[in-house]
């Protein structure tokens, strides 16, 4: 009796399996066992809420999305900020504008990044290197120091980050109050 019960539980389990795998054609993306790297980071892209981080280091609050994780530093890191999921990644970095001889755009430009738009206080930027994609918002903060956000990812990505895109381009500096 223990053997039939057995067996039928197995057949059973088999044949669901079997279903599921004949049926994965008509699932939608989401629920498709086998992801490749863009999927994956679109779907945990999916639905997000903006979590607020104030950082003492860059002296301002930074909304960023919630499926990134906030990485800690090391202090000998300096200025900067970095949000992190998988291989996808936003940096927002602090640079001083006393004693520097080109600004973060032209330091990008200079590593061959395309400038993509010009703004009355920012400037975006694309491009790549031997690894990664990156888009970029340099932000004249101030008189005293510039703002630079980047977004690096690999190029498989390239069509599940515009969302970031949107958020790179869209990001302001806010204060807290």
């Amino acid at each position: 009796m223990r053997k039939t019960v057995v067996f039928f539980v197995g057949a059973a389990l088999m044949t669901l399996q079997l279903s599921a795998c004949l049926d994965s054609q008509k699932q939608p993306k989401g629920y498709v066992s086998e992801l490749t790297g863009g999927d994956s980071i679109s779907i945990k892209m999916g639905e997000y809420t903006l979590m607020k981080y104030h950082s003492d280091r860059l002296n301002f609050d930074i909304n960023y999305p919630s499926f990134l994780v906030h990485q800690d530093l090391p202090d000998e890191v300096g200025m900067q900020e970095l949000f992190m999921m998988d291989d996808v990644s936003l940096s927002v970095m602090v640079d001083s504008l006393s004693g520097m001889m080109r600004s973060s755009g032209q330091q990008m430009m200079g590593m061959g990044a395309e400038l993509v738009e010009v703004g009355d206080d920012y400037t975006i930027h694309e491009g790549a290197d031997d690894k990664w994609e990156y888009y970029a918002k340099v932000i004249d903060s101030d008189s005293l120091r510039q703002v630079t956000v980047i977004l690096r990812y690999y190029p498989e990505h390239a069509d599940a980050v515009d969302l970031l895109k949107e958020w790179v381009k869209d990001f302001e500096v806010k204060t807290s109050n």
